[in-house]
């Protein structure tokens, strides 16, 4: 009887099903390890580019970003096909690997003018289009692939961050180190850039597909709602009135805003000394792994922007660490591990987040609108995120930054280590103050939360008797 009641629990995740979910994300994570963390560097140190005109290409890439995000939870909103309402987007994942591989293939030869089109196009197809795609139909599929389970939901979203940061740990500390054989060591300029980029996208690119090809979407979800459409009167509206969908905003903005900032490469190279060393910093962060199986418990009894808040101050003194350490790896490693601990709740229990987002919407009589809401928190991720692309071009080009080509080396000025260690540091920790206040107002959406569910119910209820 046990075994039975087991096997009909509802709440039960299926293990192959968890993996076939998490596939695309991992490859996903794996495009931002290797696009932002090592472009800026690329463009700099290989193909010889200002790093002002660099940063300057990507902040206005990233903002055009923000502008497709609108449309894409839209589209995603409006989508009914045999295949679902998210699922079909999956195949920009292979796209988006395509577009990240041509990207690498620039060539330090090139003309300059040439090779700012070149980046500039390369970038924004990969994030603008294929990455804005692959958001927006990241909860609607979620929530149609188990059942709009919450129970299901939250551990997939917290089990499943352990899966994608072990990831993109994997990547991070693989790359910088097969990076040192191919391109630093043997001063393999583009040729060597070419060939690490193919290494990991032909298998990450087909680990990526996994999801889209097994694992299919509950179309009861939608049953009775196939032929309503979602009109942007209806978007202005929850725009207006959802004011916690830009308190969450401010929270993904901002932390995509520290993650866009790239400085860590530029830290170990210049600061530290060894690149290498920056796979380490990857290593330690898998001591928060173990974190991420207690999700579950926390969320139930301290709530998700709770959990934002805690590890935003334990970044705020993690970031303040790391500047004073300057070259001590020790130190710099603890203030590391100190300031991933955010990434954490940010980066996995998002869909929780507009999961109750959406059921405000209800509560304000719209449609749910689950990737129509994430349009808000996507545009914040993505604009802030070029800021801070940008940011850092701008910043290392006003400070004296010297860029080289090929094999070149050149002794920074005083001024310009001075900012690697502030971008690396002190603007993050600003940032990370800032989540704080964001999550404080999200939190009392959440507060609110048990009342606002009784409610859509009881009207539920009421509307089908």
């Amino acid at each position: 009887m046990d075994k039975n009641k087991k096997a009909s629990n509802p709440n039960k995740l299926p293990v192959g099903k968890f993996f076939l979910w998490k596939s695309r994300d991992v490859s996903l994570a794996a495009v931002t390890v290797i696009v932002s963390g090592y472009l800026m560097m690329f463009c700099t140190d290989t193909l010889g580019m200002s790093a002002g005109v660099v940063g300057t290409l990507l902040m206005v890439s990233k903002l055009f970003d923000g502008v497709t995000d609108l449309f894409a939870g839209y589209i995603v909103d409006n989508t009914n096909t045999k295949w679902g309402k998210g699922r079909p987007y999956e195949i920009c994942i292979i796209l988006e690997w395509i577009c990240t591989i041509l990207l690498f293939f620039a060539g330090e030869k090139w003309a300059m003018p040439l090779k700012c089109v070149w980046v500039f196009i390369m970038y924004t197809f990969v994030y603008s289009i294929f990455n804005t795609m692959l958001n927006g139909n990241q909860t609607p599929y979620m929530v149609r692939a188990f059942s709009g389970n919450r129970a299901v939901i939250t551990k997939v979203s917290s089990f499943g961050g352990i899966v994608s940061m072990g990831g993109s740990i994997v990547v991070s500390l693989l790359f910088p180190r097969m990076m040192a054989k191919l391109v630093t060591s043997t001063n393999g300029g583009s040729a060597g850039w070419r060939e690490l980029i193919l290494i990991f996208a032909i298998p990450l690119a087909a680990i990526g597909i996994l999801r889209f090809l097994f694992v299919k979407e509950d179309p009861s979800i939608d049953a009775g709602q196939t032929a309503q459409k979602i009109n942007m009167k209806e978007i202005i509206t929850m725009l207006k009135t959802n004011k916690y969908a830009w308190s969450f905003a401010g929270i993904t903005g901002l932390y995509n805003l520290v993650v866009g900032l790239g400085a860590g490469t530029y830290y170990f190279q210049y600061i530290v000394g060894d690149i290498s060393a920056f796979g380490i910093v990857s290593i330690l962060g898998m001591v928060l792994l173990p974190v991420m199986f207690i999700f579950p418990a926390l969320i139930k009894k301290m709530g998700v922007a709770r959990l934002f808040i805690t590890g935003a101050a334990l970044a705020v003194a993690g970031y303040l660490m790391v500047f004073f350490a300057k070259d001590n790896l020790p130190l710099v490693f603890a203030g590391a591990i100190l300031s991933t601990v955010v990434s954490l709740p940010i980066s996995y229990l998002g869909a929780l987040c507009i999961m109750d987002l959406s059921t405000f919407n209800e509560y304000n009589g719209l449609h749910r609108m689950e990737g129509t809401t994430g349009i808000v928190s996507g545009f914040a991720s993505k604009a802030l995120g070029g800021v801070g692309t940008g940011l850092t071009g701008i910043l290392l080009g006003a400070s004296g930054f010297i860029s080289t080509t090929g094999s070149e080396t050149a002794v920074q000025p005083g001024s310009a280590m001075l900012m690697i260690r502030s971008l690396y540091s002190l603007i993050p920790m600003a940032c990370m103050i800032l989540i704080i206040i964001c999550a404080l107002h999200f939190n009392r959406l959440e507060k609110k939360m048990p009342v606002i569910e009784a409610e859509v119910k009881t009207r539920k209820e009421t509307a089908a008797q």
